[in-house]
């Protein structure tokens, strides 16, 4: 107890005094950052690691390698090696950002297994996949690159509960642009960096969220046959709690009559589930035997959006899937954890059919599997009330980009 004391009562005010020190030192760069360098294009870089996650960015990459104010690259770092607690070496992620590297240019992070020189002060921004530095290589941390750009971030997912980690202080307060999933998440990090913002010198905006434009696009067209379970990688509540090893069983021996199982285990749950002691290895290969023999099919799509196009209702964990498949307007059954929702998942959580047993489960989905969606209309009313405006998204992010671009050539050329 008094070694816990002891330890507590030097690690809480020396954490203080770091956060003390990180805050006033984002804030001098920050400022710094703010005029604009002397180019004639907009220089931007996109640091990507993970192909799961790139649809969150590849619309506005896309829009800017097809307008002449831009000259975008794509930062591309190996896939975080979770098992081993550190970044591995490059694999399938390697071709598939150089494949969809629209205008040829694009830098390795990594040359031979060494640390590439990328002259991060000749980018005039640079976007971010994630707000967890640790997932990155030291010179390409949100921490380091303050220094030298305009460090940018689209979510990479929407929170579900209110008490959230994917805003980590450590990493927003190196933001100068944020391109926030809606109104509150904006104002969450306006009011943290109040001061900043008030000065310009950082940006949280809620103008539209690609992956909702994306999915107010999909196919709408519901036949109540193809069902896509999509269990989380964590039985930790705060990121979301799953219901893996209670369903996987059930569903894969379910009567889907003339319906199917579709499942898109998120890309981190079987590493984390052994690394965590809820699976063993051999598990995962017992359990994709019965998925095969129950004709259970995996889904193996980089994109959720492409997996979407085909699917009728969703099966989920609380999950930032959720709030992307209900802009599809077709019926979702979610399986909760106890918790207190953020802002924009009480929104839409009228709009969803709740199943906290497996007879739960069950009953929602011989009922869907029959065509009766009685939330059908409430889905609907949700979306046009609230999500519309998201429809011009990759426009609006594109366009904030050279709005700021040209204020601070201005504001540079006033000093």
């Amino acid at each position: 107890m008094g070694k816990i004391s002891l330890n507590r009562i030097i690690k809480v005010p020396m954490k203080k005094a770091n956060d003390f020190y990180n805050a006033i030192r984002s804030n001098y760069y920050l400022k710094k950052v703010h005029r604009a360098k002397n180019h004639d294009t907009i220089k931007v870089g996109f640091i990507v690691q993970m192909p799961e996650l790139w649809d969150k960015q590849s619309s506005v990459y896309a829009d800017m390698c097809d307008n002449k104010y831009f000259e975008p690259w794509l930062i591309i770092v190996p896939k975080y090696d979770f098992e081993n607690s550190k970044i591995g070496e490059y694999g399938s992620e390697k071709e598939f950002f150089v494949s969809n590297c629209l205008n040829g240019k694009y830098a390795l992070a990594y040359n031979e297994n060494k640390l590439a020189e990328i002259n991060v002060s000749d980018f005039d921004y640079l976007f971010f996949q994630r707000p967890y530095d640790h997932y990155l290589p030291e010179k390409l941390r949100s921490s380091s690159t303050v220094c030298y750009t305009k460090n940018c971030y689209i979510p990479y997912a929407t929170p579900e509960i209110k008490k959230t980690g994917i805003y980590p202080v450590n990493f927003f307060r190196n933001i100068y642009m944020g391109f926030m999933e809606d109104t509150g998440a904006a104002q969450i990090n306006t009011t943290r960096f109040k001061g900043n913002c008030n000065k310009g010198y950082q940006h949280f905006l809620s103008i539209g969220y690609p992956p909702f434009e994306k999915c107010l696009k999909i196919n709408n067209q519901c036949n109540y046959s193809n069902f896509l379970w999509t269990p989380r990688w964590s039985y930790d509540p705060i990121a979301g709690g799953s219901h893996f090893m209670e369903y996987y069983h059930q569903l894969a021996e379910f009567d889907w009559g003339k319906s199917k199982l579709i499942v898109r285990p998120h890309p981190m749950m079987w590493e984390n589930f052994v690394k965590t002691g809820i699976i063993e290895k051999k598990q995962i290969d017992d359990i994709f035997s019965l998925w095969k023999k129950q004709q259970v099919q995996v889904d193996s799509n980089k994109s959720i959006e492409d997996t979407f196009e085909s699917m009728d209702v969703l099966i989920s964990d609380k999950s930032s899937v959720i709030p992307m498949f209900f802009l599809t307007g077709k019926p979702i059954i979610y399986c909760p954890k106890e918790s207190e929702y953020g802002s924009l998942f009480s929104t839409i959580l009228p709009g969803l059919y709740i199943a906290n047993t497996w007879e739960e489960l069950a009953g929602l989905i011989n009922n869907l599997s029959e065509h009766n969606d009685p939330l059908h209309s409430i889905r609907k009313k949700i979306i046009d009330e609230h999500f519309a405006y998201n429809s011009s998204a990759t426009e609006n992010i594109v366009n904030a980009i050279i709005n700021d671009f040209e204020e601070s050539k201005k504001e540079t050329y006033r000093k």
